[in-house]
């Protein structure tokens, strides 16, 4: 009985291990991701074929390949540099996006960051640094109600900016002499 579910095993299991000798592929993707498989994409880019086929056996008169360790180390000196190439694009990639202006969705997210962490930090501030429980109210509602408005309207927001912050003056811009 045993004999019989390793025979059926065999005969099941064996014709499944093709894939182990099939053409391996690196490729390059839209979005700059490295892939690894046994077929290509119609949209990879820089595609390199890592591993070829090996046959079933020797061609008659034909002598067995032998495997060549500096083709090997030619193979992983390739890869090196192809890695190295891609962090360098990413970074060139990194640098353009850090000097590129920065889009209204950018300016709007930053600016909404800063008001929530304003709020954050004047609710954490102790009564006596405002002196009152009404004016801590109203210097929190303040960032609230301008953070409503940057939601509702950002374009009206950056148009319309006001200078009031409940009972803290604004502070004079102008150089002293």
């Amino acid at each position: 009985m045993k004999l019989r579910i390793l025979i059926a095993a065999v005969c099941f299991i064996l014709p499944g291990l093709s894939f182990l000798s099939a053409d391996i592929y690196r490729w390059t993707d839209k979005q700059g991701t490295v892939h690894f498989g046994n077929s290509i994409p119609s949209d990879a880019r820089n595609v390199k074929v890592i591993s070829e086929e090996i046959s079933s056996g020797p061609a008659a008169g034909a002598p067995a390949p032998q495997p060549d360790a500096k083709s090997i180390e030619d193979i992983v000196q390739e890869l090196e540099d192809d890695l190295q190439r891609e962090r360098e694009d990413r970074q060139r990639a990194d640098e353009v996006k850090k000097t590129a202006h920065p889009t209204s969705a950018d300016i709007i997210t930053r600016e909404k960051e800063g008001l929530e962490k304003k709020i954050l930090e004047l609710q954490q501030k102790p009564l006596e640094y405002f002196g009152s429980q009404q004016n801590k109210r109203v210097r929190i509602g303040y960032y609230e109600y301008r953070l409503q408005s940057l939601l509702a309207d950002p374009d009206n927001y950056f148009k319309n900016p006001e200078p009031f912050e409940g009972n803290v003056p604004v502070p004079d811009v102008s150089p002293s002499n």
